[in-house]
């Protein structure tokens, strides 16, 4: 536990004077004074590992890591009130750490400001009590530095000659030496800090500094869960471009062909704690949780932002009436071309639903989340291990179970399209018909643009779908009470 060596009172870092300060006496200290200090003045200090204090979610087993004696009243991750006390919990230091540069009162202030952006946010997205619940927490991080000092080997290949209506190529072993390095390509190694708030917030890697436990006072920290090489494939594929652009000028692999060079890199990494300040907000009905994550370093805000139906349809059928009045201006509407018009919506807001869709399937199953596919993975490794789960295949009921899973997804892809598809069809119907009143045209569209004005409900279920997140389950995630 960090304790101010004057006074044994609580202290905690100061994001603006790059210090820590103690709450009770006012003496300030750097960093790494402060680890000196407390070695200076503790038998039982261990250089390689700091100590924190954690408490357990009863709701959704988040772990929370506090290192000063202030009680955790409330869960950073699902909002529960019920925080029990677990026990004393040392964890090896990190290599790097990016301190906090922002205070909470700007991160609030950048977040408003985002928010206030957005005119069909719900309110509540925007209530001070609500926001008065960031928290500043340090993630781990693993940093990859990707080096090339030596010999690489590709293919190449020349033109020959030519004899009929074949082409004759001679390939070539292009050996060549190179030096190059790729620094600090970081990602998160926590698997319920999704992919896609990380990658929103990206960090300074060149402001990292030698981790000192000091820089923790009055955050808090989370634990890795994820492998450390999860993220190498990925890292290789960030910096391919760039070398296929550096290597293909060079002469020998321009004379003989080789469009795709590669090399095959020695990785080095290394643990960084950065800084994040996060916010779950519930919904209404408590069963949804939508998430906003401000990077403790830069500022940069990633918020998800459901949409207010009420509003969202007052601002679309003022926007209607508009664009309305400039068509019935400038265009002539015939019973046919109002007709097509109620098609060429209806097809808008299909292809929008069949997007949405997708992208819902995506996040809900974590299909573009490595952290959580690896964890997901290990786990199933684990009870397979532990006899939990069969050796052979799937049971017939698991089999059932499955089974029933598609045809539900399928029935709930249907309940967000059929609203479109009736609306491109009935006018369709209508003009291919050739009828010749035009009651049938002007029905048809009417009809037509009720269910998709219907269907905007539907598109605004999706949204929310898509920016939101069930409570969560036994994740472990920290914050600071105070900021």
């Amino acid at each position: 536990m960090i304790k101010c060596p004057n006074c044994a009172g609580e202290v905690q870092f100061n994001p603006k004077l790059q210090q820590v300060e103690c709450k009770y006496c006012g003496s300030l200290f750097s960093p790494e004074e402060l680890s000196e200090k407390l070695k200076a003045v503790s038998e039982k200090a261990v250089n390689d590992s700091y100590e924190g204090k954690t408490y357990t979610c009863s709701q959704c087993g988040a772990t929370l890591m506090t290192f000063d004696d202030t009680a955790i009243t409330f869960c950073s991750y699902c909002g529960s009130q019920a925080m029990l006390e677990d026990k004393m919990l040392r964890i090896n230091n990190p290599d790097f750490i990016i301190p906090f540069q922002k205070t909470k009162e700007e991160c609030v202030e950048a977040y408003k400001q985002k928010v206030s952006k957005f005119l069909f946010a719900p309110n509540d997205m925007k209530e001070s009590f609500v926001v008065d619940k960031f928290r500043g927490i340090y993630m781990p991080y693993v940093i990859y530095d990707l080096k090339k000092d030596g010999v690489t080997r590709n293919l190449g290949s020349k033109y020959a000659y030519r004899r009929g209506d074949y082409v004759y190529y001679h390939d070539y072993q292009i050996v060549a030496d190179v030096d190059i390095s790729y620094e600090g390509i970081s990602y998160d190694l926590v698997s319920k800090f999704y992919d896609n708030y990380s990658t929103a917030i990206p960090f300074r890697y060149q402001d990292a500094i030698t981790f000192r436990p000091g820089y923790l006072a009055g955050y808090y920290a989370d634990a890795l869960d994820v492998n450390e090489t999860v993220y190498v494939d990925t890292a290789m594929k960030v910096i391919a471009p760039d070398v296929g652009e550096r290597l293909k000028h060079r002469k020998e692999f321009r004379k003989f062909g080789c469009q795709n060079p590669k090399v095959l890199f020695q990785n080095e990494q290394k643990i960084g704690m950065f800084p994040v300040y996060f916010l779950a907000i519930r919904d209404k009905n408590n069963q949804k949780v939508s998430y906003a994550v401000v990077n403790g370093q830069t500022g940069k805000v990633a918020v998800d932002l459901p949409i207010d139906f009420r509003k969202y349809i007052f601002g679309s059928l003022l926007l209607s009436v508009v664009i309305f009045l400039l068509i019935q201006s400038f265009l002539v509407l015939t019973p046919a071309s109002i007709t097509a018009f109620s098609i060429i919506t209806a097809l808008l807001s299909l292809v929008i639903s069949i997007h949405q869709n997708k992208k819902i399937d995506i996040r809900q199953h974590h299909k573009d989340d490595k952290g959580v596919i690896d964890v997901l993975r290990r786990e199933y490794i684990r009870k397979r291990k532990e006899s939990l789960l069969p050796d052979t295949g799937l049971t017939k009921e698991q089999k059932l179970s499955a089974q029933l899973e598609k045809k539900n997804q399928r029935k709930r892809k249907l309940k967000f399209l059929y609203k479109e598809i009736l609306a491109i069809i009935i006018p369709l119907v209508i003009l291919f018909s050739n009828l010749a009143s035009d009651l049938y045209y002007y029905g048809a569209a009417i009809i037509s643009l009720l269910l998709v004005i219907l269907s905007f409900y539907d598109l605004v279920r999706e949204h929310n779908l898509l920016v939101s997140n069930p409570l969560p389950q036994f994740e472990k995630r920290g914050g600071d009470e105070n900021g």
